[in-house]
């Protein structure tokens, strides 16, 4: 499935404001108008107000089976809800995301509705992801990465906007990410989530631009570019050569994500610092605040939630069996569920 959810876009008149304050907490006056020099340099790059495709050597494709193409009818929609579709596909119409076709393909749309009322826009691509051959193209894991960082001082974390938006599509198969509404059917010009080799076609373009041959200082894992270092002095040379690659590949990124030579930083759900590594105290409180589950498969995300931070919680192995012994029943029993005092 893909989402989307709109940013807020900096006006090219605020980016000026947006690096000041990138570089505010910097105490060192030099170290401060020197990192502020850097991103001026490369303002480009932190400009969102118009949405941008990368110019890169990899386009993502989508290599099929010779199974017929898949399609269906648009799914029911309320008025209300079909107001909301509109604005969205106009907006992506706009931004140059998307754009009308026919075609042979039609994957549904899916409206779902958040907690605060809105909706978020999903195109389900489960029907053209079984016909799809699987990309082997390998993911860095969480925990080479953190290994990686572990020890370091300061990190730069640039974070690129609506990364998936910036990545071109192969113009031959466009039209298999069709999507059907009531009022039409359209195609993405760019990668979009819930495509399933999204992750490893992202990851691939980021790693021949960036990471590649530079493991001394900076790690990628899909659209979070992290450059680290021992001192402050030290990476003011690679963030001006990250910038550089980005600024000519014409990628954008989120000021709002982005930090500079900060001595503790968020990434892949944990807080890295010099003093360690530990949990992201947000995503802790979010497992705290889940009820307990009432069905299989609210007790499998439990489980796999907690499961991400075990290398931080003493015997989890004996912890988590009783619940194991709940989501991994075999046999016939395999799909009767309880949650007693054991668990």
């Amino acid at each position: 499935m893909t989402s989307t959810n709109s940013e807020l876009k900096p006006q090219a008149n605020e980016v000026n404001a947006v690096i000041d304050k990138l570089t505010e907490h910097i105490t060192n006056n030099q170290d401060r108008l020197d990192f502020l020099d850097i991103l001026h340099q490369f303002r480009h790059t932190f400009d969102t107000s118009t949405a941008t495709q990368a110019h890169v050597t990899i386009h993502h494709t989508i290599p099929t089976t010779d199974a017929r193409p898949t399609s269906v009818r648009p799914f029911y929609k309320t008025p209300q809800q079909r107001e909301v579709l509109h604005k969205e596909v106009e907006k992506l119409l706009h931004d140059n995301v998307i754009r009308g076709l026919t075609s042979p393909w039609a994957s549904p749309v899916i409206l779902k509705k958040k907690p605060d009322g809105t909706y978020r826009f999903i195109v389900d691509f489960r029907r053209l992801n079984a016909v799809t051959k699987k990309d082997a193209y390998p993911q860095p894991t969480t925990e080479e990465l953190l290994k990686r960082l572990a020890g370091h001082r300061f990190f730069t974390k640039l974070d690129l906007k609506s990364g998936y938006f910036q990545i071109p599509i192969s113009e031959a198969d466009k039209e298999k990410t069709a999507f059907v509404t009531q009022d039409g059917l359209y195609e993405f010009n760019v990668l979009a989530q819930g495509l399933m080799n999204a992750p490893p076609t992202f990851q691939c373009v980021m790693n021949n631009l960036i990471a590649t041959g530079r493991w001394n200082y900076v790690v990628v894992y899909l659209d979070d570019t992290l450059i680290f270092s021992d001192s402050i002095k030290e990476p003011k040379k690679h963030v001006i050569e990250v910038l550089s690659i980005l600024q000519k590949a014409r990628f954008t990124v989120s000021p709002s994500k982005c930090v500079t030579a900060v001595e503790k930083v968020e990434f892949l759900s944990h807080i890295i610092a010099v003093a360690g590594i530990e949990p992201s105290p947000d995503k802790i409180q979010a497992i705290l605040n889940i009820p307990s589950p009432k069905t299989l498969t609210q007790a499998n995300r439990f489980i796999g939630k907690i499961g991400y931070y075990r290398k931080f919680i003493k015997d989890f192995a004996k912890i988590a069996a009783p619940i194991h012994k709940v989501t991994n029943k075999p046999g016939p029993k395999k799909r009767k569920f309880y949650w007693a005092e054991e668990q």
